[in-house]
């Protein structure tokens, strides 16, 4: 009886780690090996070469004396020049798919060391007539296509990327449009598999590379500014905003400072969504809250003259105001207020990214008729 059970033991273990292996992440960078030099190639991907092959194609490792590709985790060749940067694996059979890796190699008193293995990418063989075939570039779709992405701390920003074939080829699918996110520096910011980045809560700010890779390699490399939007260091096309919200800034700018203290050190709230409805206004939050007859006046004066939306979220205030067009098109313009103390118990009042030159500067998201 025990060897019984310690039989199904052990089938059981085998097919467990048979499942974990094949649920590889195709495009995933992986920790560094021990033992191997830290030299690894960035840029690998694979493709169909005219129904020959699979053409494979890398960067250059410059210190590196040559190559070792393997496939299915096994070595197939070595490329015995650092000046190569392709190979065509002519040993492969149609309908098949197949993983492969490559490492860098130097020569040291005589002896070869191997670097550090890429990431794994796997291509498929297909014919010219595939309805299905590999991804040949990564690209943003034009309606989420930004000049600039910028995230603030402790905030969140989607990206959108697709695994596309050549432009030309209408008719023809990728078969598998799974993408892998990467960050280049996770003390900055990281990124989920949705393409969700979100800055690190350790106020480091700077710019950080968003990697988003096909199975096969290829790939979209995003850039994203982390900034702090409440003390930055750099700004980055800002604009000034428009005459509509000028009283924010001048005629009720006591009265937004009175809006900010209050929420922001006077009653610690946060996720408060404030409205002016024909009735009043129109408080959203969870706990309810009463606010008092000095703070309700404020609110009600500011949002009946200028039409705006309140937010409070984390102890700062986000004030939202559209600007509809003829075209149906609406510019939604985010102004972040937010009260910093200082010496001796006062307070800073700033509005939006930052104030230059006695003008101030706000955030802009385009949102577009769906209709």
């Amino acid at each position: 009886m025990k060897r019984k059970i310690s039989f199904i033991c052990i089938v059981f273990s085998m097919v467990f780690m048979g499942l974990l292996s094949n649920n590889e992440c195709y495009g995933k960078e992986i920790v560094q090996q021990k033992n191997n030099i830290n030299l690894r190639v960035r840029n690998f991907y694979g493709n169909m070469s005219n129904e020959e092959g699979i053409i494979l194609k890398w960067s250059k490792v410059p210190k590196s004396k040559g190559y070792v590709i393997y496939r299915n985790n096994k070595k197939i060749v070595t490329i015995k020049s650092n000046k190569i940067k392709n190979y065509t694996d002519k040993k492969v059979k149609a309908g098949k798919k197949y993983t492969y890796e490559i490492a860098p190699y130097t020569v040291d008193n005589g002896k070869k060391v191997v670097g550090v293995k890429s990431y794994k990418i796997r291509v498929k063989v297909t014919k010219r007539n595939s309805k299905k075939i590999n991804p040949a570039r990564v690209v943003i779709p034009d309606f989420y296509y930004e000049d600039n992405y910028n995230v603030g701390l402790y905030e969140s920003i989607k990206l959108h990327a697709k695994a596309r074939v050549n432009k030309g080829l209408k008719k023809k699918k990728v078969y598998n449009s799974k993408l892998v996110w990467s960050s280049s520096d996770e003390s900055l910011a990281t990124v989920d598999q949705k393409g969700v980045v979100t800055a690190n809560d350790n106020r480091k700010t700077g710019t950080v590379y968003i990697t988003a890779r096909a199975v096969n390699g290829v790939k979209k490399i995003i850039k994203v500014d982390v900034m702090n939007y409440y003390n930055p260091v750099k700004f980055k096309n800002y604009k000034v905003v428009p005459e509509e919200l000028a009283p924010l800034f001048g005629k009720y700018k006591n009265e937004m400072c009175d809006i900010a203290t209050y929420f922001a050190f006077d009653n610690k709230i946060s996720n408060v969504k404030i409205d002016l409805e024909e009735d009043g206004l129109s408080v959203k939050i969870q706990p309810e809250i009463e606010l008092n007859e000095k703070i309700e006046k404020s609110l009600y004066t500011v949002l009946n003259d200028l039409c705006l939306h309140f937010e409070i979220k984390d102890g700062y205030l986000k004030v939202t105001y559209n600007d509809y067009f003829s075209d149906g098109s609406i510019f939604k313009y985010n102004i972040i207020c937010c009260i910093d103390k200082v010496s001796e118990e006062k307070f800073k009042y700033q509005i939006g990214y930052a104030k230059l030159c006695e003008r101030w500067y706000y955030s802009k998201e385009r949102k577009y008729n769906m209709e």
